[in-house]
């Protein structure tokens, strides 16, 4: 049987290293990153850049053509170094379109469907509330053209986030789409 100084000593280290253990825990949580897409606007006149972010590896960019005035989607998979463009879809076939890749392995009702496996290490897109664009990603749907002015330029690409970044920034389907 333990004595009493042994027992409370044993008590003591127990939960000294279980406090070391917590706040290890703690200190990892907010330094080790996390993998994000981020989604950044740069902001006009003195305003700061509008930034948000999603943890989901893939997404997808839906847009209307400016001239076939018809949908074209883009899916996209988050790599550590970049974005990989999977596959294009569209629903009419004119001028520009890619017609030499393979066709995608899984087509959908009323678009054909290219493989592109295409490696970029970030997308510049402008947007405006003509071509509608949005981003699209888990079970939500970003209106991304409602949430910036005419013609912004949306950059979008892999980062790391620790947990302190995370509380700073938002998730982009938690922001508001009229662009406050």
């Amino acid at each position: 049987m333990m004595n009493k100084p042994a027992s409370k000593q044993l008590r003591w280290l127990t939960g000294a290293a279980f406090i070391a253990a917590l706040v290890f825990l703690i200190l990892w949580m907010g330094l080790a990153g996390q993998p994000v897409t981020e989604v950044r606007v740069a902001g006009t006149e003195g305003e700061n850049d509008k930034v948000c972010y999603f943890t989901e590896p893939d997404f997808q960019l839906r847009w209307i053509h400016s001239v076939e005035k018809q949908w074209w989607e883009e899916q996209y998979q988050r790599q550590s170094d970049g974005l990989l463009l999977t596959t294009t879809y569209f629903e009419a076939f004119g001028a520009g379109t890619p017609s030499t890749e393979m066709l995608a392995p899984i087509q959908k009702p009323g678009y054909l469907g290219y493989q592109i496996n295409e490696k970029l290490p970030r997308l510049n897109w402008v947007v405006s509330r003509l071509t509608k664009g949005e981003i699209d990603y888990g079970n939500h749907r970003v209106l991304i053209h409602e949430w910036v002015p005419d013609y912004s330029e949306v950059v979008i690409m892999p980062q790391s986030y620790g947990l302190i970044d995370r509380f700073k920034k938002d998730l982009c389907h938690e922001l508001p789409s009229d662009g406050s």
